[in-house]
């Protein structure tokens, strides 16, 4: 049975647990959005029954990368929290004790292709979508 977060809904399927990431909208890195995947992933490692997680986003957009309310913002401390968070987020999914697949459903911009280079396997729709840094494209240095 899917259980819910609102943000990340969590289906098993036989002995996979799949993450359905469906903010609404773009699928943006909030803080929230990153701490219910990170959940997700600790609760695959915790259990013996998972041996593998899905990433899968939304109809057309897998994600778009931090969330542009907090990047644009007035909050540095915010915009930090986030990136360091982000980063964070993909270190973890890069060294989970279990394989993680990303289904990638549409749009990964930013932050969001950050999510599927640190999966273990990609597997894309057919279909139009952006896959990208655009940090690279407008010259932002990340952080380590």
């Amino acid at each position: 049975l899917p259980m819910s977060d609102s943000l990340v809904t969590k289906e098993r399927r036989d002995g996979v647990l799949i993450c359905h990431l469906d903010d609404g909208k773009a699928n943006a890195l909030s803080q929230a959005m990153i701490t219910a995947i990170t959940d997700a992933l600790g609760e695959a490692e915790s259990d013996d029954s998972v041996h593998a997680v899905v990433l899968h986003g939304r109809d057309g957009k897998f994600s778009a990368g931090f969330d542009l309310n907090v990047m644009r913002g007035d909050d540095v401390a915010a915009m930090v929290d986030l990136v360091a968070n982000g980063g964070e987020l993909v270190r973890k999914i890069y060294a989970a004790e279990v394989p993680v697949v990303a289904a990638c459903t549409g749009h990964a911009l930013a932050a969001g292709a950050l999510m599927l280079l640190g999966c273990d396997v990609r597997i894309g729709s057919d279909r139009p979508c952006k896959i990208g840094l655009n940090e690279v494209a407008i010259g932002m240095t990340l952080p380590d």
